[in-house]
């Protein structure tokens, strides 16, 4: 009688574990296969958030049906410290498990912004902000961080301007001002490295070839132009003749510069006025692109000294003062 009790017991505990095993393999297959998400829905995870708090708000969004079994899996799979901030877009159709393997990559949803090429900083914060990016307040404090400039430049610069380049960006919502400050030198670091064998060419540091670069850059938005605008530049330097060029002008002027370029104006001491001061201003006026760059490093093989605008959005050039100013009577008055 005793053993046949025993055997019942025995009986009974294989029962329960076979529905134990049934069961953790049925909440397996729902988790894998049957469809949680409704419907297409966004959902950010704030950073810090804990296992806990996430499933809820997988479960209040829609996003899943039970918060309890998705802690469970996750625990299950060891991924509990594996889980990702940011902003996620979860399609119509998908699984507990295939919602989870998102969170778990970090595949968060990516938006775009496109930096277009001769911006300042300040008019790139302004650009951001209008974008929804990041705040302009925010981002122009942190590229005013000192540690900061030197971790990213090195200890010779003090500006992040001419470094912050140029190009469309993939980010997330979740992207913060240094982040975004470290990515676009770390493009520009990308696009100038490859281009050191040529630095040779030139009898100028990096910081001047990017300076110059940016004055190119707002002096034209021509790409066949910018090697001969770099040449004539150049050509000057060589032998000592002011940059005269009014953008650097518009630069140093910072916020007196009301759209309106005076004669005195251009009379006017600043560090950056090439009116005023022989040889390149001390960094850039604004953060040029690559084309500017390698006009720079290659330019045109012309003895030009002057150039002046056509009003079509091109230039003419001239060798000699008195031919610059027959196309000034021409062109400008």
């Amino acid at each position: 009688m005793k053993s046949r009790n025993l055997l019942y017991i025995f009986i009974f505990l294989i029962l329960i574990l076979l529905t134990i095993v049934v069961s953790y393999f049925t909440v397996l297959n729902y988790i894998k296969t049957a469809p949680s998400v409704v419907e297409d829905t966004v959902v950010e995870i704030p950073k810090g958030s804990g296992l806990s708090s996430i499933s809820r708000k997988l479960m209040q969004s829609g996003v899943i049906a039970n918060d309890k079994v998705f802690i469970l899996y996750v625990m299950k799979e060891g991924w509990q410290d594996e889980l990702k901030a940011g902003e996620y877009k979860f399609e119509k159709g998908s699984t507990m498990a295939d919602v989870t393997n998102k969170i778990v990559r970090g595949d968060v949803e990516l938006k775009q912004v496109t930096i277009p090429e001769g911006l300042t900083v300040k008019e790139i914060a302004r650009l951001l902000d209008e974008k929804g990016v990041v705040s302009e307040a925010d981002f122009i404090k942190e590229t005013q961080n000192k540690v900061l400039i030197k971790q990213l430049l090195g200890p010779d610069l003090n500006s992040f301007e001419g470094y912050l380049f140029p190009e469309t960006y993939s980010y997330s919502r979740s992207l913060t001002p240094k982040e975004l400050i470290v990515l676009m030198v770390e493009r520009f670091k990308a696009v100038y490295e490859p281009l050191s064998d040529q630095r040779e060419r030139v009898n100028l540091t990096d910081n001047e070839i990017l300076t110059l670069a940016s004055i190119i850059e707002k002096e034209t938005g021509s790409v066949f132009e910018r090697p001969v605008i770099s040449a004539v530049f150049q050509n000057r330097l060589r032998i000592g003749m002011k940059l005269d060029s009014d953008p650097t002008v518009i630069y140093g002027m910072g916020e007196n510069y009301n759209g309106n370029l005076r004669r005195r104006d251009l009379k006017e001491y600043t560090k950056y006025n090439t009116y005023v001061i022989k040889g390149l201003p001390p960094g850039p006026i604004a953060n040029p692109g690559r084309d500017s760059i390698i006009a720079v490093l290659d330019p045109a093989d012309v003895k030009y000294l002057y150039f002046v605008s056509k009003g079509d959005g091109t230039h003419h050039f001239s060798n000699s003062f008195r031919e610059h100013q027959n196309a000034v009577n021409k062109y400008q008055r």
